[in-house]
């Protein structure tokens, strides 16, 4: 229900309570796996945790040219995502003002991209609007420099047909918009557009998940459809600082700059004090620094005699009585060198689980991507991609580790559960000169493997 001059009751402004399962990350979630597993995803992959690039990107750019809204826009601000390339390319070929941010606005606010005099030609335009080149092209502008936008063109995860956005969770989008319009480079009358791929739009997205500093859409571009959105929230007024910390202030000075701006012209700027400002990601495990040996590599790249995964029996144990002979050489040259560390006794494999109908071209970090998504952390992976198969090993708990060892509470009933259904398609293009790829997904097949106790060869982190 709304009031007579259109705005939001006081009901409707009353958060209600959405289950814990359901977040924004769930639907970034759900968007990336749909992208991944179905095709649709483009360079640069895999497309987690970024605005994701998808097939029929420069369609939905060409679609939004056609619009009035860009015809007549002058002077436009583009996201530097890879899925919006084509609609900066657009901007230039059509000789508009293009605004691109700082990425992470961690050295500055906006570049103008401006060709230099005489190169104005297709190559000059995709070098320009490429990574590097919205840099080496890019005129700095400071929040204290004259701005007026007519357009905006976002980067999404996820949108629905009432204008909310859901980016990919950092809040860079969120915190330009503010940026902007305490420059008053927003007008009343500034257009909000983004581009995305179909399976992007949601018909309607929890109103509870979103806060006054989420950004609204005004209008959604697909390869196939134009759609104007309902814009059930209004458009933040500028930075919002209590929803930041001093950290997100340490990360991107031009915060810090502003904020000084505001205190010395005596507004309220008060920080919060709990480091929460950051959109909820999914926990990831912070990656083990390891030293890679021959002996490593010997285990990743050899097959064995009998046993996939094993290590050869001719060049492993040539290599390892060269290290004992040297290891003897260099005691005997420095006796009072000290004594090695006792060989660590690797853990008894609890059981095994084997995927085989692996596409040629699949990675391991697809795949690895596959079995983090659905809770399954494996200690060892034996990677056979090329042979269309891999072993997963899981480890007895460690009765000196407790309930804290990584292997504890996990079954084979459970993994396989998890890994029912499990679809997963290759990435990267073919070689010049070699037959195109089979990049669609394929159901993979997973069942169990006897436990092997051969030495780990691929450690999953």
């Amino acid at each position: 229900m709304q009031n007579g001059d259109g705005t939001p009751t006081a009901a409707d402004n009353t958060k209600k309570a959405v289950p814990e399962e359901i977040t924004k990350h769930s639907f970034r979630l759900k968007v990336w796996r749909h992208l991944e597993t179905n095709g649709l995803a483009m360079f640069p992959r895999p497309v987690y945790n970024r605005i994701p690039n998808f097939k029929g990107a420069p369609e939905a750019a060409a679609k939004l040219a056609e619009l009035d809204v860009f015809k007549n826009a002058t002077t436009v601000k583009v996201n530097p995502d890879k899925p919006q390339e084509a609609v900066r390319v657009l901007c230039l070929e059509q000789q508009k003002t293009l605004y691109v941010p700082v990425p992470r606005l961690q050295k500055g606010f906006l570049n103008r991209l401006e060709l230099p005099e005489g190169e104005t030609g297709p190559s000059a335009i995709r070098k320009a609007v490429s990574r590097n080149g919205m840099e080496s092209y890019g005129k700095p502008i400071g929040i204290e420099d004259t701005v007026s936008l007519d357009l905006v063109v976002m980067g999404s995860v996820a949108v629905s047909k009432e204008g909310y956005r859901i980016g990919k969770g950092r809040g860079y989008g969120d915190l330009e918009f503010g940026l902007m319009m305490h420059m008053k480079a927003i007008k009343p009358n500034t257009v909000v557009a983004t581009t995305v791929h179909d399976c992007q739009v949601f018909d309607t997205l929890p109103a509870e998940l979103f806060g006054p500093h989420d950004v609204p859409i005004d209008i959604i571009i697909t390869p196939t459809q134009v759609i104007s959105t309902q814009r059930m929230s209004q458009r933040p007024a500028g930075i919002l600082w209590h929803l930041l910390s001093n950290r997100r202030l340490e990360l991107m000075p031009i915060l810090g700059q502003l904020r000084e701006i505001e205190m010395l012209a005596g507004r309220p700027c008060t920080l919060k004090e709990v480091d929460t400002d950051v959109e909820e990601r999914a926990a990831q495990r912070p990656r083990r620094l390891r030293r890679r040996t021959r002996s490593h590599k010997s285990h990743s790249e050899g097959e064995g005699n009998t046993t996939e995964g094993e290590e050869g029996k001719g060049g492993g144990k040539a290599r390892r009585s060269a290290r004992r002979r040297n290891s003897h050489k260099s005691a005997s040259k420095d006796k009072d060198e000290k004594p090695r560390r006792p060989k660590r006794q690797r853990p008894d494999i609890d059981f095994s689980v084997k995927i085989s109908n692996i596409s040629p071209n699949t990675r391991v970090r697809d795949l690895k991507q596959a079995l983090s998504e659905r809770g399954v952390k494996p200690q060892v992976m034996v990677w056979k991609g090329f042979r269309g198969f891999c072993y997963l090993h899981f480890f007895k708990p460690s009765p000196q580790k407790g309930e804290g060892d990584s292997g504890s509470g996990v079954s084979m009933e459970s993994v396989l559960t998890a890994l029912a259904q499990m679809s997963v398609g290759g990435s990267g293009a073919a070689a010049a000169g070699d037959e195109p790829r089979d990049d669609k997904p394929r159901l993979l097949c997973v069942e169990p493997a006897p436990p092997r106790h051969a030495a780990p060869v691929a450690e999953v982190h």
